[in-house]
């Protein structure tokens, strides 16, 4: 086609007319809408390039040496995954909601259990709260004034003494969730709700001066200042603090020293394991 132009670019003049004039036609319209024609040779390279498929790479480049690799398309920038830190944040902060709530509620407890004993008095009545037995029955829950009782019935999971490359200072006691809690003698409530490790934890120091601790509950119903009796129900079973699985950690402290609270247990008639 070239060769048959003469030296300005026109056709040469023995093409014949009917050809000449549509070459000059044609030049025209493309002159008269070159933004459309260029527009229109634009998109169909774009279509062209995007129709071929990448080239495979099949060099490794060199540590520390980058490889421009071609896609298709523009790589998408993705959010970082969401990690589990924010709702372990919103579990801790709704146990503390609850665990507010439960104190709360043990100091309700124990309002309404003194003015039942109130009332009880004033009327010559025995207190409500000293009913039954006057005798600990041994490994028996029954409650007595001097007597002992078993803290929790389960399956003795764990003893006092070194465990995990720690010192275990007590006993666990396996049981479900929501088991109830005793307290293993008369004696009155030294501490009652969150404890570092603990969860919720309860301290009963006792008439002869021991102290009893009931560690990892879900909650409890007694409050600090409060006296108690041996057998009766403080607290349920839960899996709070440093805990694998729902259990009563139990511990005894003499003259301010952790004793080994199986042997404890068992001279006072209450044989745990």
């Amino acid at each position: 086609m070239i060769a048959n132009l003469d030296r300005r670019g026109f056709p040469r003049r023995d093409w014949p007319g009917e050809l000449r004039g549509a070459w000059f036609r044609g030049r025209g319209f493309v002159l008269a809408h070159r933004v459309l024609v260029g527009g229109i040779v634009l998109v169909g390279l774009l279509s062209a390039a995007d129709a071929i498929a990448p080239r495979t790479v099949d060099s490794t480049p060199a540590p520390g040496v980058a490889q421009r690799i071609p896609v298709p398309y523009p790589l998408q920038v993705q959010a970082e995954p969401a990690t589990s830190a924010r709702d372990l944040a919103a579990i801790d902060n709704g146990e503390r909601l609850r665990e507010q709530d439960v104190v709360a509620a043990a100091a309700r407890a124990t309002l309404d259990r003194a003015r039942a004993e109130a009332a009880a008095a004033s009327a010559g009545q025995p207190s409500p709260l000293l009913s039954g037995p006057s005798t600990a029955l041994p490994g028996g829950i029954e409650g007595s004034i001097g007597g002992y009782a078993l803290p929790a019935r389960g399956v003795f999971s764990s003893g006092y003494g070194s465990r995990w490359g720690t010192f275990h200072y007590g006993i666990d006691i396996a049981a479900p969730i929501g088991s109830p809690i005793y307290a293993v003698a008369d004696g009155t409530v030294i501490n009652a709700g969150p404890a570092q490790g603990f969860g919720l934890w309860v301290r009963i120091r006792h008439d002869d001066g021991t102290i009893s601790v009931y560690g990892h509950m879900y909650d409890f119903s007694v409050s600090v200042g409060e006296r108690v009796r041996a057998g009766q129900q403080i607290a349920r079973v839960g899996n709070r603090g440093d805990s694998t699985g729902p259990h009563l950690h139990f511990e005894i402290l003499i003259n301010g020293q952790h004793v080994d609270p199986q042997p404890w247990l068992a001279l006072h008639g209450i044989n745990v394991g």
